[in-house]
């Protein structure tokens, strides 16, 4: 089996930094960590709906330019099934919470744009397309919603290109490995 390597992309803005981590957990699946603080825009946004399993309104993020290049580094992940945690903290949470007005916001998907400065990076501008909290929290996966924290979201998925839009797609893990996985979680 080959090696992966750890790759961590900061993206600095004042004290916060969104980050994005790749990480392989032995026995189990590499890990994607998206961890998002500070951001430029946050939308509740009517969605086309391209198919069934489309939410009609989708929550749009808009992160501060960066000169990382997400793109690059996802390519690793590209048609793999990988274990994603998707994560907030408590204000960006707050915003999400004025913006539905009370309606579900966990049956929201969510778009994130991640532009790029770096002049090498052939997408400079991408968008990560999450299901929702909802979807995150079947099967294998766990949602913690805090009040102090904000949201930390598992579970697994198939990450595919289109263009320049990565689409993160539910699957049902191996028993085995999404249990290494939870347990590796657990003992942290």
């Amino acid at each position: 089996m080959g090696k992966w390597l750890y790759i961590l992309s900061l993206f600095s803005f004042s004290t916060l930094a969104n980050q994005l981590a790749i990480e392989v957990i032995e026995g189990a699946y590499p890990k994607l960590t998206f961890r998002i603080e500070a951001l430029e825009q946050l939308e509740l946004k009517a969605h086309n709906k391209a198919s069934k399993n489309d939410q009609e309104q989708v929550f749009q993020i808009s992160l501060p330019t960066s000169s990382a290049c997400v793109a690059n580094n996802l390519q690793l992940l590209r048609g793999r099934l990988i274990a994603v945690e998707f994560a907030w903290n408590q204000s960006i949470q707050q915003q999400i919470s004025i913006l539905s007005q009370n309606q579900l916001w966990k049956d929201f998907a969510y778009r994130v744009t991640v532009p790029s400065s770096n002049p090498s990076c052939n997408l400079p501008s991408i968008e990560l397309s999450f299901p929702s909290l909802s979807t995150f929290n079947s099967g294998w996966g766990r949602v913690n919603v805090n009040q102090v924290s904000g949201v930390n979201a598992h579970n697994f998925f198939v990450m595919q290109q289109v263009g320049n839009s990565y689409q993160f797609n539910l699957i049902s893990p191996n028993h085995t490995k999404a249990q290494q996985y939870w347990l590796k979680f657990y003992a942290q």
